[in-house]
This record gives structure tokens, C-alpha cells and sequence, in this order.
């Protein structure tokens, strides 16, 4: 009998990378060990399980199974074949269709496709507790907004550690010299990332600049050393989708020592933001 086996690791560290090989490892010796002829191992790296459009390990899989290229599928446990409990029937059908059994091989025990009810359990634990998983890393995050956690990159500044950043004098010229030729000499977006681009300075990133990095640049009250938190959280968690959160909810952190323009400029800049955003409207 021809198998095929799946896995996946939801993040690309290093251990899980090891993870996906012991993975790899184990369907390996699981061949051996019960007489199957092994064609093909499916991976999914750095892919959370809570999708399967975004998966295209799986999707292959799914696809060759209905074309008849193996026999039966080998997963470690039902977790990683799908966190959500509608992808995860879907593909359990698809594949059952086209006489593809299925084997979740977690608990020592080999659970087969037969018993769909028994499967559809398994399928809501592992979303109820990708779900919970959520709600930590949500609580969390929140938490570290209250204390006033730094952005991960922002142009001007260089991060010291999750709360500190310090001021890049280098960049820094660059936010000024933005501020002034949008609020004083009265230029577009896009004129000034065409200036910046002609003159070599590369983003924080090493990437060239666009009218959205300008725009956003401009409306980062950080550049008057305010840090400004929690403005939006996870919706959904299944689609990631995000929501805007009131004011009332925004963590506000004074950090005078990151200040690199003036409350008037900043204020200058956002009024003539508003106002060409306005005129287009028009």
C-alpha cells in the first residue's frame, strides 16, 4: 500500500525546523515498521493549521489524493492536520471520496477516517484549544501594551530591548527632512518618496520607499514622543481578522526622550493630510 505522510510546524524557528525533521523521521520508520511503500512526505513550514487556503503543502496533498497518487495518508494527531474543525471535515472528505483513508497516529493508538463523529470531536478539541492558545497570546500582548511595549521596527529609532527604544540620529535627519518638505515646501507623498529614492536612502528595512511609508512616517505620533498602544485586536481568530479598537481603549506612553519633531509640525502635517484626503474625495 502507498502512503503518503503530512506534517507541520506553525512557526520556522530553528526547533520546530528540528521538529519537522523528527517528524519526517518518525513516518520514515512508521513505513518500515507496517510494510507501506512511503512516496512522499507533505510539509507545511511556519503555517498555522487555523486555515487551509494559506496551505500549501496540504493543498498538494489533497490534490494528489484525489488523483489517486497514494493510498493512505499519515498524520501525527489531528491538531496538525487542521485546527479548524470546517477545513478539517472538508479535506477528511475530499480525501475519503477518492478512497484515501486517513491515520492519526498521536496516543499510540491509529485512529482511522471510519468513525467521522469520533473525528469531528477530535477536530473541535484541537479548535477549541487553538482558540484558548488565542486568548493568551491576545492577554498577553495587551499587557505588554499597558506597560508600554515598543514597535517592533519604526524609521528613526533603533529598539534597545520590548520597552526601550533609543533615537537613530541618521534617520532621524530623514523624519525632519520629511516633516519639512511635506508641511513647508508643500510636496506630495509620492514626490517625497521619489526624492528619497533618488537619493539613496534606503527604509528601515532596505526597501525602497513608496506614497504608504511616507503617509504612515507622517502620522506616527511617536516622532512627538507619544507611544501610543493597543489600537486594534484580533476579531477572529480563525481568519486573523483585526478591528479598531475607541480611543478609550489606546494605551498612551510619554516618551519626551523620543521626540525628533515638534507638536506643530506633526499637526501642520496631519491638517494637510486631512485636507488632500478631503480634496480627492471631492
Amino acid at each position: 500500500m502507498r502512503l503518503a505522510a503530512y506534517c507541520r510546524v506553525s512557526t520556522d524557528k530553528d526547533e520546530q525546523k528540528l521538529s519537522l525533521e523528527n517528524q519526517r523521521g518518525f513516518y520514515k520508520k512508521y513505513a518500515e515498521e507496517n510494510g507501506l511503500e512511503l512516496v512522499r512526505v507533505y510539509c507545511d513550514e511556519g503555517i498555522s493549521g487555523k486555515q487551509m487556503k494559506n496551505r500549501a503543502g496540504f493543498l498538494e496533498m489533497i490534490k494528489d489524493g484525489e488523483r489517486g497518487e497514494f493510498d493512505l495518508i499519515a498524520v501525527k494527531d489531528v491538531s496538525r492536520f487542521a485546527r479548524n474543525t470546517c477545513d478539517f471535515l472538508s479535506g477528511i472528505r475530499r480525501l475519503k471520496s477518492a478512497g484515501v483513508d486517513v491515520r492519526f497516529l498521536g496516543s499510540n493508538s491509529a485512529v482511522s477516517t471510519d468513525s467521522e463523529f469520533i473525528l469531528t470531536i477530535y477536530a473541535a478539541l484541537a479548535q477549541q484549544e487553538s482558540e484558548n492558545l488565542s486568548k493568551r497570546i491576545i492577554f498577553g500582548k495587551t499587557e505588554t501594551a499597558r506597560r508600554g511595549r515598543a514597535p517592533r521596527v519604526v524609521y528613526g529609532y533603533d529598539k534597545v530591548d520590548n520597552f526601550t527604544l533609543k533615537i537613530n540620529e541618521k534617520e532621524a535627519e530623514t523624519v525632519c527632512k520629511v516633516f519639512e518638505l511635506y508641511t513647508r515646501e508643500s510636496l506630495s507623498c509620492s514626490a517625497i518618496a521619489n526624492i528619497l529614492n533618488k537619493d539613496g536612502v534606503a527604509g528601515k528595512l532596505g526597501g525602497r520607499w513608496t506614497q504608504k511609508s511616507v503617509s504612515r512616517m507622517l502620522k506616527n505620533p511617536l516622532y512627538t514622543g507619544l507611544l501610543i498602544n493597543h489600537k486594534t485586536t484580533t476579531a477572529d481568530f480563525l481568519t486573523g481578522k483585526r478591528r479598531e479598537l475607541p480611543r478609550e481603549d489606546w494605551f498612551c506612553h510619554s516618551r519626551p526622550e523620543l521626540r525628533i519633531v515638534s507638536d506643530a509640525d506633526f499637526a501642520i502635517a496631519g491638517e494637510i493630510l486631512k485636507s488632500r484626503v478631503s480634496g480627492r474625495g471631492r
